[in-house]
């Protein structure tokens, strides 16, 4: 029995680096919100840490609707064999073990492995070896220890992009639009000063992201399916729920075959090379966009390395698993500033867009993925259309 928790501030603990990080007040509400969520992607004889009685009655609730893996019940600590956080830090490694898991938690070289092969140089490394396989590849990033270093880099370019080596989604970014400015220069430094360098990016003029997600079993990596996701001002905000051979002919219509075949064919060697010694195992997705230089769309194989699980490979198991043939939809993540309002929004999708099931799939409807309260600020749920066409929810 494996034991699923969620720790969404998993990509700030690693940006920390200590055991003793402490989440911040918006990070704890969204752990607390989506507590539930690993319910929907853990095997039903496994089990999820729920934080109270709130979401045990939510679980009541679904269960008699799905197959579900189980709240976590203390009377069962000696039936775990093995701990599976959305991702690995070692924060969240002293957490379990102040749970009583010691034997079956990673040892801290695989997490000090983990924490390296999460900075953003791993994307860098990631294109450099599909560039030496043959793949075709923009211009690839700079990593910079030195101010006039990143100045530089920001000074000759139109436009950029200057990252964080660790962050959580969407955050540690500057733009840089062909000089230095004074937010910038106080960005980039003080990353240096905390994290030892920043990556430094050319700007793409991207039109469509996408993900190709994997599985780690700590000696090899294979492919797990497409994720593909939309953002908003460069956050993530949901996913197409669809097929992966839906998925993968709406890419189609941008790029060619041979070139996102090559990429699927080249990076699991490449991602089995660079996880070799790490004792990683789970899942974890390599973001990509396609973008348009001079009139012609091309695809950057590597935006991201997420080696964690993420929303992408959630989205991915939930269709597979309760969609029903014929029906696509959206996966959406939502911030709800007022008390009342997710609930407020969860009353109303729930009267416009009843659920209609068959043989245990979703056919259309609203379904909430998190149970949803007055205090709730952050929800997770999905809306299953019948005969929608991908172009249609991705716009």
């Amino acid at each position: 029995m494996k034991l699923y928790i969620f720790n969404p501030e998993n990509d700030l603990a690693l940006a920390d680096g200590g055991a003793n990080y402490c989440p911040t007040p918006a990070a704890a509400h969204i752990a607390y919100d989506l507590a539930s969520l690993p319910l929907w992607f853990a095997d039903k004889d496994d089990c999820v840490v729920l934080p109270d009685g709130i979401h045990r009655e939510y679980y009541k609730g679904v269960s008699s609707l799905f197959a579900l893996a189980m709240p976590f019940d203390i009377g069962k600590s000696g039936d775990i064999t093995a701990c599976v956080p959305w991702g690995w830090s070692p924060q969240i490694k002293r957490r379990l073990s102040v749970m009583g898991f010691d034997d079956v938690l990673p040892d801290d070289r695989t997490i000090k492995a983990i924490r390296e092969l999460s900075n953003r140089i791993s994307s860098i490394k990631i294109l450099s070896a599909l560039k030496d396989k043959g793949v075709d590849v923009p211009p690839l990033p700079l990593y910079c220890t030195q101010g006039d270093e990143v100045a530089d880099f920001v000074n000759s370019r139109s436009r950029c992009v200057v990252k964080a080596p660790w962050s959580g989604s969407g955050k540690g970014i500057a733009w840089g639009i062909g000089r230095v400015e004074t937010p910038m220069e106080h960005f980039y430094k003080g990353v240096i000063r905390r994290q030892g360098g920043v990556v430094c990016e050319e700007f793409l003029n991207g039109k469509v992201e996408f993900a190709m997600e994997f599985y780690a079993d700590g000696n090899n990596v294979s492919f797990a399916g497409y994720s593909l996701f939309k953002s908003f001002k460069g956050s993530y905000s949901g996913n197409i729920l669809a097929s992966d051979d839906d998925i993968e002919k709406f890419i189609l219509q941008f790029i060619s075959s041979d070139e996102l075949a090559k990429v699927k064919r080249c990076l699991p060697d490449v991602l089995s090379c660079l996880l070799s010694d790490s004792g990683y195992n789970g899942y974890f997705g390599v973001d990509m966009m396609i973008y348009e230089h001079d009139g012609v769309m091309r695809l950057n194989p590597c935006m991201e390395l997420n080696l964690r699980m993420n929303m992408g490979m959630v989205s991915r198991l939930f269709f597979d698993r309760y969609v029903a043939v014929g029906s696509r939809g959206e996966y959406r993540v939502d911030f709800f500033k007022g008390t009342g309002r997710a609930c407020d929004a969860h009353v109303a999708l729930s009267s416009t867009f009843p659920l209609k099931m068959c043989d245990g799939k979703i056919v259309s409807g609203y379904l909430n993925l998190s149970p949803v309260m007055q205090n709730t600020r952050y929800s997770v749920y999905v809306m299953i259309y019948e005969n929608r066409e991908i172009g249609e929810l991705y716009k």
